[in-house]
Order: C-alpha cells, then structure tokens, then sequence
C-alpha cells in the first residue's frame, strides 16, 4: 500500500494560504474575546465558575440564579458544536505545518477534543454535584485554551503574517 502524502502550507496556493492566515487570526481574536467574557463573568477562578453555574451573589453583587437545566443544555450544545468547528479548523491548520512532527500534531489535534468534553461534563458536575469540580472546569479549559493557542502560534509560524508576492 502506497503511503498517502499530506500537502504542508508551502505547497498551496497563495489565496489557500492567505485563508489559513486569516482565519487563524480571526480565531485567535474570537477565542480571545470568549477568554475576556469568561473573566468577566468567572474572574477565571473555581469560585467564579462555582457562582456563574449553581448561582450566588455575584463578583459584583449581583444575584446570580443557578442555570436551569434548558441553560444547561442550550449552553452544552453550543459549546460543543461551535468549539467542534473552531478546533477541526485550527486541527487542519496544525497538520499543514512542516514544522512540526506528526507525533505532536496527533497530540495537538486531538487534546482540544478531550478537553471540550471535560470541560462540558464539568459544568454539568459543577452545577449538580459539587463546586469542587470548578477546578476541574479551570484546568480542562485552561489547557484547551493554551492548546488552541499554541496551534494558532503554530500555523501563523508556518505562514509568516505577510506572504510577499514575488514578481513574475
């Protein structure tokens, strides 16, 4: 059986490129401002996360009211689905780089998977058995986050932020 070869960043067209590079970068601001609301609603911290999803006085004083079931799903299926897209996008940008050896391209590619469905499973932990389990939320989203992250880095490295046309 002949091996199939995997074309790297290099070998594609300009606009192909120019598409990775965009839509990294446009990710990469999309994932940041999702990272700003979290803070903003959690302050990041077991505690927070405990408040947001079974409910308290908020950071700010604020009541906070414990998420119902329907939030609790509508939040799981949106979570999923649109991380699901974000990550199979930045997953194919990370097998594109030459760079990078395909042993920690597998690790790259499938972390983020595992740690969205740790980070789902433990919201529905946090809410309905134990606010301990915000520390599990923080640490599976924490390395989510640095995992999308360092693809991103990756896949920016491979394509340079500007490609220079070359005449001819």
């Amino acid at each position: 059986m002949t091996p199939v070869t995997w074309p790297v960043w290099r070998q594609l067209p300009t606009p192909v490129r120019a598409i990775g590079r965009w839509l990294t970068i446009v990710q990469v601001a999309g994932y940041t401002v999702s990272l700003i609301y979290v803070w903003h609603t959690t302050r990041l911290l077991p505690s927070g996360i405990a408040d947001h999803y079974r409910g308290s006085e908020g950071l700010d004083g604020a009541m906070q009211f414990p998420k119902s079931l329907g939030e609790l799903l509508t939040i799981t299926h949106t979570h999923l689905f649109s991380m699901l897209v974000i990550f199979v996008l930045s997953g194919l940008g990370v097998t594109l780089c030459e760079r990078v050896p395909e042993r920690i391209q597998r690790v790259l590619v499938i972390e983020p998977f595992v740690a969205l469905l740790v980070s789902m499973s433990a919201i529905w932990l946090v809410r309905y058995v134990s606010p301990g389990f915000g520390l599990l939320l923080q640490l599976s989203s924490g390395l989510m986050a640095a995992t999308f992250y360092l693809q991103a880095w990756l896949v920016l490295a491979e394509l340079g932020l500007w490609e220079r046309s070359t005449p001819g």
